[in-house]
């Protein structure tokens, strides 16, 4: 049963409109995507209020004045050992594992909260959440109700590796299991949430795979007109009803997450699927148009073409994402260094005595699996060195090796290499 609670007002001592509210989580380069996402938020939940958690580097000058909207620094959640976290983890990392923080934060004024991802839009309202939540402690949605593995991406195998459930939405209501969920998953998170598949880890959202057995009042919304998206495509169709969008011409549409979206491509559906080519999905490519407009339309210079500030020193010398592992791996030596952005304090020491700097030219967008092909002549080349290896070594032992490679992959894995870094 939900803890009800008298007081109607907010922290900063606002009436608050609703007992319900809504929140998503981004940097400020994103804030385009999560005002279109406030707007149609709003337009079908106008009497609930809406956060945005700015993870970023707090800047006074930005100031968003709209109804019912509220900006939050992630520096103001109270999470301990921020300065930490927010140097061993990316952006998409420190976003995501900062989201219990956030909805336990929301829970101390809301009987119930929702997050969503900033890269999703709502075409109608989303009472089925709304009354599962009533007796429900957290729903989550799952990637897809159907099973597929059709030699497209994604498929089953791919859920494997980043789970059963889509976190970029999920609901919690202000009760005892609600609350002991959000304290466990944050537990996890701020550990564990690296984006690391290749040894069992994708941020937050593979640990919510075990919350079932641990939270029995959880519910998952099987509903297909909720969080609609690239990898559940091929078990649902759009169409036009009366009332607005219907899915499989039976369920009200309740949200798009347009994950992995370009809003100059809208035909493309996503970058991260190969199901679907470009304009083989007509009834999907109607809305994404129009999504692209008013990503285009929310747009500003001043804040698609922000830098992640958390992304440097305080000096402006850019934090490569071999140093954030390696820190990340060494965080037990580093407990004593309470900002790890100085430019003069031990960590930027471990930087340099070890080469993990580059210079500011060389300072590149985040990499993903997509790059590899850049690399041809490069993986060539180890391919011709792991053959070398396989001849000396034997069948046996080169097995062995592969498997301590799997394992070194992760860089944290590999961080007992510099030995006692409290004597740089």
């Amino acid at each position: 049963m939900l803890m009800t609670k008298d007081s109607e007002i907010h922290p900063d001592g606002s009436k608050m409109s609703s007992s319900k509210t809504a929140l998503t989580i981004c940097a400020i380069n994103y804030l385009p995507k999560a005002l279109v996402l406030y707007e149609t938020y709003r337009q079908w939940h106008p009497d609930q209020d809406f956060h945005i958690v700015l993870v970023d580097r707090k800047d006074p000058a930005i100031s968003i004045n709209r109804p019912g909207l509220r900006l939050i620094w992630v520096e103001d959640l109270g999470v301990a050992q921020f300065q930490q976290h927010a140097f061993a983890f990316d952006v998409i990392e420190l976003s995501t594992n900062i989201k219990p923080a956030a909805l336990k934060l929301m829970l101390s004024t809301y009987d119930v909260a929702l997050y969503i991802d900033p890269d999703i839009k709502i075409y109608a309202p989303l009472t089925p959440v709304q009354e599962a939540l009533k007796t429900a402690s957290l729903v989550v949605t799952p990637h897809t109700n159907l099973p597929i593995v059709d030699g497209n991406k994604p498929d089953d195998v791919d859920l494997l590796r980043f789970g059963a459930f889509n976190l970029g939405f999920v609901g919690v209501s202000r009760c005892d299991e609600g609350l002991r969920f959000l304290d466990w998953w944050s537990d996890r998170c701020l550990e564990f949430g690296f984006y690391e598949p290749q040894v069992g880890l994708a941020v937050d959202q593979k640990w919510v795979d075990l919350a079932p057995a641990f939270f029995p009042a959880m519910q998952i919304l099987h509903d297909p007109g909720l969080n609609l998206a690239f990898w559940n495509l091929h078990e649902r169709t759009l169409s036009a009803g009366p009332e607005g969008w219907l899915v499989n011409g039976e369920y009200p549409l309740r949200f798009i997450h347009f994950s992995s979206f370009d809003a100059t491509r809208p035909d493309v559906i996503a970058h991260k699927q190969n199901r679907f080519a470009p304009g083989s999905r007509p009834d999907f490519h109607a809305l994404a148009e129009t999504y692209a407009g008013e990503l285009q339309a929310e747009g500003s210079e001043e804040f698609v073409k922000r830098r992640y500030g958390f992304d440097y020193f305080e000096d402006g010398t850019y934090i490569t994402p071999a140093l954030r592992r390696f820190y990340a791996g060494l965080r037990s030596q580093f407990a004593d260094v309470t900002n790890p952005f100085d430019p003069a304090g031990r960590v930027m020491a471990f930087a340099r005595k070890h080469r993990l700097l580059v210079r500011a030219n060389a300072a590149s967008k985040r990499h993903t699996f997509q790059d590899l092909g850049k690399f041809g002549g490069a993986i060539r080349f180890i391919h011709v060195l792991l053959r070398c290896a396989l001849r000396v070594l034997g069948p046996n032992r080169y097995y062995m090796l592969m498997r301590y490679v799997a394992h070194v992959s992760s860089l944290r894995n590999q961080a007992e290499m510099f030995g006692n870094v409290k004597q740089d």
